[in-house]
């Protein structure tokens, strides 16, 4: 019975790290897209400047940086149970 509960647990713990990690590689692949999209949208503004090329850059970034905070925000709260 011991041994039976035991590899229920594993089971579980190895399915709900998996979907953790697997959510987190999509979270971070989102991340490196908008990273390439800001080198690319400020190498367009070098070329030939335009108030809207610079709007797009600067939103871009924007959300970057929200998603980050975001991201670390809800580590901090759920996975370390740390809360400023």
């Amino acid at each position: 019975m011991a041994a039976l509960i035991a590899t229920i647990i594993v089971y579980l713990l190895g399915w709900i790290s998996e979907a953790i990690l697997t959510w987190l590689s999509g979270v971070y692949t989102s991340m490196f897209y908008l990273v390439f999209a800001i080198e690319i949208s400020f190498r367009d503004i070098a070329t030939s400047f335009s108030i809207s090329g610079l709007y797009n850059a600067v939103y871009i970034v924007a959300m970057a940086i929200l998603v980050m905070f975001f991201v670390k925000k809800l580590i901090e709260t759920y996975m370390t149970w740390t809360n400023r």
